[in-house]
C-alpha cells in the first residue's frame, strides 16, 4: 500500500485504476509499458523534488527514470540511442 493512499483516497483509486488497464494489457508488452511509467513518474517526482532544492535526490531520481526508460526500450526490441 503506498504511504499517501492513506492520507487521499483518492489517489489510490487512480493508482489501482492504472494497474487494472496495465494488467489488460497483452503478456508481451506489459513489462515495458510497467517500466515506462514507472519511469516517468519517477521524472515527474524529480520534478516536484526539484522544488525543494534538493539537487542530490533530484539526480538520483533522473537517473532511476533513465535506467527504466532503457530497460523498457530494450524489453520492446528498440535500439536504444
Amino acid at each position: 500500500m503506498l504511504e499517501t493512499e492513506s492520507q487521499s483516497p483518492p489517489l489510490g483509486t487512480y493508482v489501482q485504476s492504472l494497474l487494472r488497464e496495465l494488467d489488460d494489457l497483452p503478456q508481451e508488452g506489459r513489462t515495458s509499458a510497467v517500466l515506462a511509467v514507472t519511469a516517468h513518474l519517477l521524472e515527474y517526482a524529480a520534478f516536484e523534488v526539484a522544488q525543494s532544492d534538493e539537487a542530490r535526490q533530484v539526480a538520483r531520481l533522473i537517473v532511476l527514470a533513465a535506467d527504466m526508460e532503457r530497460t523498457a526500450l530494450q524489453l520492446k526490441g528498440k535500439p536504444l540511442s
